[in-house]
């Protein structure tokens, strides 16, 4: 397994702290912002998903699901991004991103089950469907056969294969753009009550939430928010604040993001189409 070494510095450098990722790793980045509004600094273990780092036997060890990100803190792993995140806010000193209000905690914990449960999912649709498929797609039939053989999980399997193949028609492709089009409906909602979604400082919801709405800016899909302005506000803060830089802008890939937003401009008229259905279901109730 190959990975990369980076340690930045800036911050407080926590003795035996790991983090596996890939740069562009959606509940990756949720544990990055955690970290970096902590001030925690920590050995980026960076690897290659591509060249199979995922499911290496060494790697599989640590994270069977063949997923990102693992943290291994004093040689101790923990798995799942919502967990690392509390583990985080609870493990090492820095801002409080969890509230003292028992209700409160409540609410932020239902936004990180949404972002595990719901939003996930639909971005990997969304994000497959309209951008990845295409590199998926020049492979040869003997790639692809080991590159969906090496999707441990049968359903996470089906679910990328239908994306791939059917790209934004995909049943799933479209059923995730209306999950995060609710998401957004939902913030939107929050927002107008509080300044963020953790309240009224920035916490764990906000950073669960930041990489969705990030990916769906990148796809060219900011048109979807242009109805609320309290999640505009909300995102020209969450942009402003120093941990959207250092997690955002710290592998730039202008190839990638020149693609991303091309390809979603591509399919940017049925996505419309998909959300005005969803009005359309809306004003008929």
């Amino acid at each position: 397994m190959k990975s990369w070494l980076l340690l930045s510095g800036k911050n407080k450098v926590c003795a035996l702290l790991e983090l596996y990722y890939f740069p562009t790793a959606t509940c990756a980045y949720k544990v990055r912002l955690t970290l970096a509004e902590k001030g925690v600094d920590f050995m980026h273990r960076v690897l290659d998903r591509d060249a199979g780092d995922l499911v290496t036997p060494a790697y599989l060890a640590m994270n069977p699901n063949a997923v990102v990100p693992t943290m291994v803190h004093e040689g101790q792993v923990i798995i799942e991004s919502s967990i690392i995140m509390t583990y985080c806010e609870e493990a090492f000193e820095g801002p409080r991103l969890l509230p003292d209000d028992a209700l409160l905690r409540a609410r932020i914990a239902a936004w990180m089950k949404k972002a595990d449960d719901l939003y996930l999912p639909a971005t990997g649709a969304v994000t497959y469907g309209v951008f990845r498929r295409k590199e998926v797609l020049t492979k040869t039939a003997e790639q692809l056969a080991v590159y969906y053989a090496d999707i441990p999980d049968e359903t996470r399997r089906a679910a990328r294969r239908q994306v791939v193949e059917q790209g934004i028609m995909a049943p799933a492709t479209q059923k995730g753009i209306k999950t995060l089009y609710q998401m957004l409906s939902d913030m939107e909602d929050a927002l107008a009550e509080q300044r963020f979604l953790s309240g009224e400082t920035y916490g764990l919801a906000d950073a669960a939430l930041t990489p969705f709405v990030s990916r769906l800016e990148e796809l060219s899909f900011a048109f979807l928010w242009e109805g609320f302005p309290h999640l505009k506000d909300w995102w020209q803060a969450i942009k402003a604040r120093p941990s959207f830089g250092t997690v955002f802008n710290a592998y730039p890939n202008e190839a990638r993001k020149h693609g991303l937003r091309t390809s979603g401009e591509e399919v940017g008229d049925i996505v419309r189409g998909i959300i005005s259905d969803i009005a359309g279901d809306n004003a008929g109730h």
